[in-house]
């Protein structure tokens, strides 16, 4: 099993600027492969399911624990609403469909810009907002790390528990024992 560690220590700001920025990334890298030539469905898939993982991970954590933050300091919860609804959004786009259709890769790019979008505006109010709080930002940056660490392991582990669930491979009569 691999384990997820993000670099430490990190307060929630920093937190949230890593991960606007791995989002970032990986939305310029599929824009990038559907404008390559060629068959890229599988780097594109690679990078939908990345995308999809990192997405669904930072806002669960953030809707767990930022947002009630946010929202006992008294800061306007819109602007992260917005981004977490994109962000949901955009994540079940993907996981429909196939990353070579064009229908497909012009949905997930609109809604990468709309995502982009919503992530600089949340970040030019929301991350000052927090600033001149007594939000405990290194508190709360460890537990949003702790809950994503833990968030990922659970992921790993469905995940090889579904391959060893798999009988392929394994003859019938090891599975009826």
């Amino acid at each position: 099993m691999t384990t997820y560690a993000p670099p430490a220590p990190f307060d929630a700001i920093a937190l949230l600027l890593q991960n606007r920025s791995s989002v970032q990334g990986l939305l310029d890298a599929y824009d990038a492969l559907c404008d390559r030539q060629g068959d890229v469905r599988s780097e594109k898939l690679a990078v939908v399911e990345r995308l999809s993982l990192e997405l669904t991970l930072d806002t669960q954590v953030e809707e767990e624990m930022l947002v009630p933050a946010l929202h006992r300091a008294g800061i306007d919860l819109s602007p992260v609403l917005a981004v977490h609804d994109c962000a949901w959004a955009l994540v079940a786009r993907m996981s429909m469909g196939d990353p070579g259709d064009l229908r497909y890769d012009g949905k997930v790019q609109a809604l990468g810009r709309d995502l982009r979008h919503h992530l600089r505006r949340a970040h030019e109010q929301t991350v000052p907002a927090l600033v001149g709080t007594d939000v405990d930002l290194g508190e709360l940056g460890a537990r949003m790390i702790a809950r994503k660490v833990q968030l990922m392991e659970a992921v790993e582990r469905e995940e090889q528990e579904d391959e060893s669930d798999d009988p392929v491979g394994r003859p019938v009569s090891a599975r009826l024992h």
